[in-house]
């Protein structure tokens, strides 16, 4: 139960939530006015271009190099070191993107909204695919193309199939039943999704289309997060409310906001990643956490329902705290109906006092910007992290 009365209220409203995928829009459609050259990337601001790390620079190339407004990763690099393109956090554009990915204006987003308030949205990229993706932050020279097809083609596809909102809770229950974990684990929830788009046409669908959909075993990932961000988000501006709004790393720091203080990132050093390193990447070693994809562990779902995730939890047991399996009962507040009364959403001031912290599945990116996904693992987030939170948020 929650103890107090501020966290009660912001979780209700995040109980009350009903996501549902409503069709797509463009980037640019979402942005500012006037933003002009920008990019955006995943966790919270760098402050500085200087520290961005490679792997996420590498990414942002690709988006200035598919945008036209580069030929190449140096002049692409030169225009974001001089601030000719500007770099943000996606999240301040709710926008979500995973691991070192990246978001320029001429992408598709899906566009996800609460069913009693549609003008409520959050935004995600498609999901890339297994072969050609921005998000594991490598120079792929068949990225720009394969970005062309994704958001054209195959966007005017799935665009055609989106003439009703699909409701998102009952399929990420049923991906649950059926063992995702919804994080580290999509293939049920993405093969889900790809037969609901299936079944709004009669239409044969186009072999290309047919056969990413068959291949890409993560692509209800980016569909989940937006999902997760918007429910997150509902708690936002319920005074001396300590619930998490928005989490995420870049790689050098990690941050969250609480729904007390909206647009404020409280950061720290983004804390590794505990797991196994493949064999064919022994000795090179992975940035901290990265990636807005922290949004769906910090729901509850992710490294929290570890218990119902046979195969995740198998995998990952070597890298797990003794008390894994007990942490969710430690900081999640409340039950969501919609996922069959499993609890979600991270209370600050719960894990601080449980001396607990929610655990994040994420995929390791190789620092150097050469080998992308070089395993994968959890991340233990620090209880003084949420210690830190609440002095910063003055709760």
């Amino acid at each position: 139960m929650l103890s107090n009365s501020a966290d009660s209220v912001a979780f209700d409203k995040v109980a009350a939530c009903e996501p549902q995928w409503t069709g797509l829009c463009l980037v640019r459609d979402v942005l500012q006015e006037g933003s002009g050259k920008v990019l955006l990337h995943a966790g919270p601001p760098f402050g500085d271009v200087q520290r961005i790390p490679v792997p996420v620079m590498n990414s942002l190339c690709i988006g200035a190099i598919y945008e036209g407004w580069a030929a190449d990763r140096s002049a692409a690099q030169e225009l974001i070191m001089s601030g000719a393109i500007r770099v943000a956090a996606a999240q301040d554009h709710d926008i979500v993107v995973p691991l070192a990915g990246v978001v320029s204006p001429s992408m598709q987003l899906m566009i996800v909204s609460d069913a009693r308030n549609p003008e409520v949205r959050k935004y995600s990229v498609f999901n890339e695919g297994m072969v050609h993706c921005t998000r594991l932050g490598v120079m792929n020279p068949g990225l720009p193309r394969h970005l062309s097809w994704l958001n054209t083609e195959f966007a005017d596809w799935v665009g055609q199939r989106l003439q009703q909102p699909m409701p998102l809770l009952p399929i990420i229950a049923a991906a649950l039943a059926d063992g995702d974990d919804c994080h580290g684990r999509t293939m049920a929830g993405s093969a889900l999704i790809a037969e609901c788009l299936r079944q709004q046409s009669t239409e044969i669908v186009p072999e290309d289309i047919d056969a990413f959909l068959n291949e890409s075993l993560a692509f209800a990932l980016n569909v989940w997060m937006a999902a997760c961000s918007l429910m997150m988000a509902a708690a936002e501006g319920v005074a001396n409310s300590s619930l998490i709004t928005r989490a995420g790393g870049n790689g050098v720091d990690f941050g969250v906001q609480v729904a007390a203080q909206p647009g404020k990132w409280i950061t720290a050093t983004a804390p590794v990643i505990n797991g196994a390193i493949e064999p064919a990447h022994e000795g090179r070693k992975a940035l901290g956490a990265i990636g807005d994809s922290a949004v769906v562990d910090f729901m509850g779902l992710g490294g929290q329902v570890l218990n119902t995730a046979e195969q995740s939890l198998a995998n990952l047991k070597p890298y797990l705290p003794a008390d894994a399996l007990a942490r969710p009962a430690k900081v999640l507040s409340g039950t969501i109906a919609g996922l069959g009364n499993r609890p979600g959403a991270t209370n600050a001031r719960s894990a601080a006092a449980n001396a607990s912290s929610p655990l994040i599945l994420l995929g390791m990116i190789e620092a150097s910007g050469e080998a992308g996904r070089i395993g994968g693992g959890v991340v233990d987030v620090p209880v003084t992290f949420f210690e830190q939170v609440l002095s910063e948020a003055g709760l």
